[in-house]
């Protein structure tokens, strides 16, 4: 009889292991997709309302609904948390609308690039190669912010390779890269240096992931 008892209990927590990994490498939903951007945009958005000592927050983001729910995320959390904050927000879908998107940002303190969601990398880096010539073009002074994805997949790194006016901007720019360590469960805003040849990040900011939020990055 105890045998029998011991046989079901390690049964029953054999197909409890394999039911929580099964969960565990279940495909996410696109709203699970959406979720992660929305609390993702958050901690970044709280991480900026600490570390900001101008509030006014420049957003561009292409007109993607994984975009936007980032910058939404991003927006929405630093206004509530910062009172004296201001957010100016544009969202692009082709190069003749990054000009005047841009121009429209330029007071902004800082300018949060977010180039990912669905688009294609290539799509992407052609609204941003266009946009950091607005900046180039302007002598813009403020912080350069690159999202996770944008500066993981290399966008901005990749456009300065080729783009001459863009890496000699760098140079002199005041560049911020957001990146993740998952197994920290914390976010981080790099400050970024570049010679003309090599990139040089060192941490300005972290911010606590949530396990929740962990659990969901981890399934993609």
């Amino acid at each position: 009889m105890k045998k029998t008892l011991l046989t079901i209990a390690l049964s029953a927590l054999a197909f409890s292991s394999t039911a929580f990994a099964d969960e565990a490498k279940k495909p996410l939903s696109f709203s699970e997709i959406q979720t992660i951007r929305i609390m993702a945009g958050g901690v970044v958005g709280n991480a900026l309302a600490k570390t900001m000592e101008r509030p006014h927050l420049g957003l561009l983001a292409n007109r993607s609904l994984i975009c936007n729910d980032l910058a939404g995320g991003i927006g929405g959390t630093l206004t509530v948390n910062k009172a004296d904050s201001v957010l100016t927000f544009e969202s692009v879908k082709d190069k003749p609308e990054i000009a005047p998107a841009v121009a429209r940002l330029l007071p902004a303190d800082g300018i949060y690039f977010a180039f990912g969601g669905e688009w294609k990398k290539e799509e992407n880096m052609a609204l941003l190669e266009a946009a950091l010539e607005q900046l180039a073009e302007h002598n813009y002074k403020g912080s350069v912010i690159f999202h996770v994805t944008t500066w993981a997949q290399k966008q901005p790194q990749e456009i300065a390779a080729r783009n001459a006016r863009v890496a000699k901007y760098f140079e002199t720019a005041n560049l911020r890269a957001v990146a993740l360590d998952l197994n920290k469960k914390e976010a981080m805003i790099n400050k970024v240096s570049f010679d003309g040849k090599d990139y040089k990040l060192q941490v300005a900011a972290t911010a606590p992931l949530r396990d929740d939020l962990v659990a969901l990055f981890k399934r993609q």
